[in-house]
């Protein structure tokens, strides 16, 4: 079989992280058409800007993106192309693997009951058709929800995006071990909720916990999304927009908790989103 995958890593200061994915690259069952690393180590411009360099770069049917501290399961390539051979779709969402504090390899896998806030560019592949249909990543974001916008636009302009388990990478060291933030950062929420705001609904469900509530880490985000960011280029939720949201994302909450303790959690995760 004839590799149509396009793979784009974006880098930032990790070389050896990088020559370790590289690595797990040149062992796959099909070779990638092409392999695109972009280097944003002295710009600093960020990954969306970097992965659109890297898209552009290449000539594949399909464009597979994935961060550069993660190591692709040796039948990635060949478990992308298969799905898009097999579906009517814009994109794939695929599984990911991470190391805990004790050394088990455990599932990095959104909640089963998410269908909207489920997606990242550590794992996704896009056609490159689509791609250029969309315009490619909102540069506009830095770091974060970058990945969620652009899986949200390929839904919203007509196209399915699934969710492929099977297609796995794995990130070997535990998330956050190196003093990463993952967050929300204001002007991303604003930026992601303005994408669209009925999707952003269960985005904004699942940062309201317990701990979230108790620590205030909460009401300071509502009160910083009403807020202009820097830079001031996205507009702040008006205190009408920040009330339906918000009001709509504590009926999620709730009720996600309810189900919880009387079904469960379900089973089976969305399989695909339209």
């Amino acid at each position: 079989m004839k590799s149509e995958v396009d793979v784009v890593i974006p880098t930032f200061r990790r070389p050896e992280a990088l020559a370790a994915c590289i690595e797990s690259l040149k062992e796959q069952t099909i070779e990638p058409a092409s392999i695109e690393v972009v280097d944003d180590s002295e710009t600093d411009y960020g990954p969306g800007v970097s992965r659109n360099i890297g898209w552009k770069r290449g000539s594949g049917r399909y464009v597979a993106f994935i961060d550069d501290d993660c190591i692709a399961d040796k039948e990635w390539i060949e478990g992308i192309q298969r799905a898009f051979s097999k579906n009517d779709i814009g994109g794939i969402e695929g599984g990911i693997t991470t190391t805990n504090e004790t050394g088990e390899v455990v599932d990095f896998n959104p909640p089963n009951r998410y269908k909207w806030d489920r997606f990242k560019t550590a794992n996704m592949a896009i056609k490159r058709d689509v791609l250029e249909e969309i315009g490619g990543f909102d540069e506009r974001y830095f770091l974060h929800r970058e990945d969620t916008d652009i899986a949200w636009r390929v839904i919203d302009s007509g196209h399915k995006m699934i969710w492929e388990p099977g297609c796995r990478v794995h990130h070997p060291e535990p998330i956050g071990i190196h003093g990463a933030v993952y967050g929300a950062y204001p002007r991303s929420e604003q930026l992601l909720y303005h994408c669209n705001p009925k999707k952003f609904v269960e985005s904004a469900a699942s940062l309201i916990s317990r701990e979230s509530v108790r620590n205030g880490k909460l009401w300071k985000l509502q009160r910083e999304m009403r807020a202009l960011q820097e830079p001031p280029d996205v507009k702040p939720l008006t205190r009408l927009q920040s009330w339906s949201l918000w009001s709509r994302a504590w009926f999620v909450a709730v009720f996600w908790l309810l189900r919880k303790h009387t079904l469960g959690e379900p089973k089976r995760s969305i399989h695909q989103s339209e």
